[in-house]
């Protein structure tokens, strides 16, 4: 086996004729993949943590598939395994779930069976990253706030649920990357990951965009369409800003989650809801429910399993690692070479309070990217905080998240427009407005 970078896949293989055409399959879709006919040598890569996911043979003389997987959990299992066999029993399957294997395929391998899990793999060992990239820096670094490392590690493991979550926390910390983790390190990672921020939608519509309608159901329902409970299928459904629900859906949505069935409007048949339903809020539900803004019965349904991302200004110990790892970041994607922040620059980072959180944190990044020639970052490369900080004075910062109605009026013609393709008479009437009012309206936008 040639030792070169990292690759995405050792393939492993007591044939050397196999591990090679294996090696060749992926390489011609796409993947870096090297070949052994040495089980050692894919453990060595692992150890120096040079590869992302191994595709093994069973039965190999010296050290089987089995016994590789085990070996891998133990030096790394952050490394899934799949593994192939022509001996393919429902007791063996179940052995290698147990030892820890990623899937297990039979041979001859179907080629297409195949790249699905591979790519699988590939993309929970990326959402992995992804997660440390939310925990805040490289591991090494050992600086991850003791309340987020309780959150984030949970999340592996709360994906293979099929539970309602309800994901809390200020705008900026992270909600969205957590429920889409929550899919991707699921069995439904293969199904529709389908968003909805329930605040960006008007309240006479929001019923027709979740649950779908019927031709004729109501005026402007020119054919049927489904909503998105059934565009879901077996996904999962992300509900942003559940808090901005209105009441009277409030309860429609507390039976659809109780009854697991819904029905389009105008339809009298039922539907099954297959879809996992993951909320988000930046809202306190318990105060919202007090102040009979919220059901108490739909924020105790979804507060199945409830995951809370305290703001950054609580774990303020983590500021400096996020910046670092978003710099790298940064610098890796434009081909630059690293750069380092000052003492002084730190002390400035820890003293601001990130009304926008993680979000803010890495637009500040990102602008001094772009701004400042330094390798070693200063102070005034940072002047934009304070100034910043200034203008908004004692402003609520989640105020300067919400858009304006004008922006949000201007998305929902755009969204319309889309799921009319385009068509301009029919937008229309679903919007209730004549030609003139909708051609200045994209004017303005």
């Amino acid at each position: 086996m040639s030792r070169t970078g990292t690759v995405d896949i050792v393939v492993v293989d007591d044939e050397k004729e196999m591990a090679l055409a294996l090696r060749d399959l992926l390489e011609a879709e796409g993947f870096r993949a090297e070949a052994t006919t040495d089980p050692r040598e894919a453990l060595l890569r692992v150890r120096e943590g040079k590869v992302r996911v191994i595709l093994s043979d069973v039965n190999m003389p010296g050290m089987s598939g089995m016994d590789l997987v085990r070996e891998t959990r133990r030096v790394d299992n952050s490394v899934p395994v799949l593994l192939v066999t022509a001996f393919a029993t429902m007791d063996a399957a179940m052995e290698a779930v147990r030892a820890g294997a990623y899937h297990y395929l039979t041979k001859p391998v179907q080629i297409d069976d195949l790249l699905l899990w591979v790519r699988r793999a590939l993309e929970e060992v990326r959402l992995r990253s992804e997660l440390a990239g939310l925990k805040g820096a490289d591991e090494s670094l050992h600086s991850l706030n003791s309340v987020m490392q309780k959150v984030l590690s949970q999340v592996p493991r709360l994906a293979q649920l099929s539970s309602t979550v309800l994901v809390t926390g200020e705008s900026g910390t992270g909600k969205e990357r957590v429920s889409r983790a929550l899919h991707f390190l699921s069995h439904r990672a293969e199904k529709p990951f389908v968003p909805l921020n329930c605040g960006a939608i008007p309240e006479n519509l929001i019923e027709s965009e979740l649950f779908g309608h019927e031709e004729g159901a109501f005026t402007g329902a020119v054919r049927t369409q489904e909503g998105l409970f059934q565009v879901a299928g077996e996904g999962t459904l992300f509900l942003d800003e559940i808090g901005e629900l209105p009441l009277l859906m409030q309860t429609k949505l507390l039976r659809v989650l109780q009854e697991g069935r819904f029905r389009r409007i105008g339809s009298r048949s039922e539907l099954e809801l297959k879809a996992r339903v993951v909320v988000a809020t930046n809202r306190d539900l318990a105060e919202e429910v007090r102040n009979g803004r919220f059901r108490e019965d739909l924020y105790y349904r979804l507060k199945v399993i409830p995951i809370h991302l305290p703001p950054l200004r609580e774990r303020v110990e983590d500021v400096v690692p996020l910046a670092i790892r978003i710099l790298d970041r940064h610098c890796q994607r434009a081909g630059m070479p690293g750069r380092r922040l000052s003492k002084e620059a730190q002390g400035l980072l820890l003293a601001h309070r990130w009304p926008g959180n993680i979000r803010e944190l890495g637009n500040a990044m990102e602008r001094v990217m772009a701004f400042s020639d330094r390798d070693i970052l200063q102070p005034e490369d940072f002047a934009f905080l304070q100034e910043e900080s200034a203008r908004m004075g004692g402003e609520d910062p989640l105020e300067s998240d919400w858009p304006k109605l004008e922006e949000l009026e201007r998305r929902y013609v755009e969204k319309v427009l889309a799921r009319t393709g385009g068509h301009r008479t029919r937008a229309c009437e679903i919007l209730g407005i004549d030609p003139k009012t909708l051609y200045r309206k994209l004017r303005e936008g």
